[in-house]
């Protein structure tokens, strides 16, 4: 029987979830362990399947308990709680993707559905354990202040967080931005955690946001190089030949009149944002040689950035693909944010994202591989609000 391991040194807590899970003894065993300390004990000694755990706790907290588990049970699925109430912190951590969390206070009936959901899935073959872009979007989100230490094979880096913000990187011969771009883009990786931060000085200016996207970059541009320039086999991205939008029972009816802006869509660039959010974004995505064109805009459809010159109709599709994904994941009951890829009738690739607050168009050139840029879109995304 598969057993699961509960780390929490709320000990009424503890005894509170098993006197629940009591009804579920038939389908899973529990063990207990009231910090990280405690954990690796238990994992040492017994067979386990999967770790449910807190953040906050002495001797060990949860984050180098997660940390130990990257390095020594990468394919430990993993169930995060947290006191993450508010709508911006959920958007996050749902962005993040490669891990299951549930809020405290704990809905007992929705914790029971993710634990037996994780153990149904087939041992081995996957991944369940935090990311490393995860991890760092976790340490964040708390405002952590740690040093982490990272390899991947036989590279090693050092990151310095304060408060949640990455101060400093450094790996082989490079320091700062360089090095967390370096680092962010390394796979297969062990962290190793430590609470405390010798740096004092902020030197890194960008935004956790860009590193990740920017490692992303590295990494698609890495897998570019090795795969001699191919394209890459996009059968796992799905199709949209079996989709016919006609046949969903969906409010689909949002006027979708073109913007004032897109009358200027004709020229090189048109640029009216001026929300400091945008203006990074923006930045950003124009320092890519892959993005041959970008269309930013806000969920009514106004257009807030230009360049490249998509055409009129592109833009409105863009839009209109965005409204139709949010529904249709409403309407299936999708979790965490998606992303609609497109080939279009000149052979260019359209990657289409939604935000919070904003919808994103992006050109492709042949070279781009479509996954890590969404992947390295989503936190940067979920992050921007447009100021009112």
């Amino acid at each position: 029987m598969k057993k699961v391991l509960i780390v929490d040194d709320d000990e009424s807590f503890l005894h509170s979830l098993i006197d629940g899970f009591k009804a579920y003894e038939d389908q899973f065993s529990i063990a207990m362990a009231g910090n990280g300390l405690e954990a690796i004990d238990v994992l040492k000694e017994q067979d386990i399947s999967l770790v449910l755990t807190d953040l906050k706790m002495p001797e060990m907290d949860g984050f180098q308990l997660v940390a130990h588990l990257s390095s020594n049970y990468s394919d430990m699925p993993i169930i995060i709680m947290t006191a993450y109430d508010t709508p911006e912190m959920q958007d996050s951590l749902r962005e993040m993707g490669t891990f299951q969390y549930i809020e405290k206070p704990i809905d007992f009936d929705i914790l029971v559905g993710k634990i037996i959901k994780e153990l149904k899935k087939p041992s081995g073959g996957y991944i369940t354990g935090v990311s490393l872009s995860s991890f760092l979007q976790l340490l964040e989100l708390d405002k952590k202040t740690c040093t982490l230490t990272i390899h991947a094979g036989d590279k090693e880096g050092i990151m310095y967080f304060r408060d949640g913000d990455l101060l400093d990187a450094t790996t082989q011969d490079m320091q700062g931005s360089n090095a967390a771009f370096t680092i962010v883009s390394w796979t297969n990786v062990s962290i190793e955690i430590e609470n405390s931060c010798s740096v004092t000085e902020n030197n890194i200016e960008e935004t956790l946001g860009f590193i990740l996207l920017e490692g992303s970059r590295r990494k698609d541009e890495d897998s570019a190089t090795r795969s001699q320039g191919g394209v890459s086999d996009s059968t796992g991205l799905g199709s949209l030949d079996s989709l016919n939008l006609e046949d969903l029972d969906l409010d689909l009816s949002t006027d979708l009149e073109p913007s004032p802006a897109l009358s200027e869509a004709t020229k090189e660039e048109t640029d009216t944002a001026t929300d400091p959010a945008i203006v990074q974004l923006t930045t950003m995505l124009n320092s890519f040689p892959e993005i041959t064109s970008s269309t930013i805009s806000s969920k009514d459809g106004s257009i807030l950035h230009q360049a490249g010159a998509p055409d009129s109709n592109t833009a409105n599709f863009i839009t209109y693909v965005a409204v139709a994904a949010e529904q249709i994941q409403i309407a299936l009951g999708a979790t965490g944010r998606q992303y609609s890829f497109f080939t279009m009738d000149n052979n260019a690739k359209l990657l289409v994202l939604c935000g919070q607050d904003i919808i994103v168009g992006l050109s492709l050139d042949d070279s781009a591989l479509p996954e890590p840029i969404a992947d390295g879109l989503r936190p940067v995304l979920s992050r921007i609000k447009l100021q009112k």
